[in-house]
């Protein structure tokens, strides 16, 4: 049973969870009306609707960029960094 509850508690589901409830305290703070103006329209919806909206949307959109895409980004520079020194090494030796 406990072993089960490690697999479900990691740190990084505690975290967004404690996230997750401060940004639901803070939505439900502010329950007023606002205009948002978007190019050509604008119009008035409470507070809570938007803060609950851009909080998905960073959510999906730490989803679409997964760690994994930027562990290979930094990989690949890595790797250029690496053999960009080894050239520059290479050329200070035979001067």
């Amino acid at each position: 049973m406990m072993e089960n509850m490690k697999k479900i508690l990691t740190p990084k589901r505690v975290l967004s969870l404690i996230i997750f409830i401060l940004v639901l305290i803070f939505g439900f703070q502010n329950m007023g009306s606002v205009k948002l103006s978007i190019i050509f329209f604008s119009l008035d919806i409470p507070l809570l609707i938007l803060i609950f909206a851009i909080y998905i949307i960073g959510v999906f959109t730490g989803w679409a960029v997964k760690r994994s895409d930027v562990k290979k980004i930094v990989d690949n520079a890595q790797d250029e960094t690496r053999k960009e020194l080894k050239e520059l090494q290479e050329q200070l030796k035979n001067k």
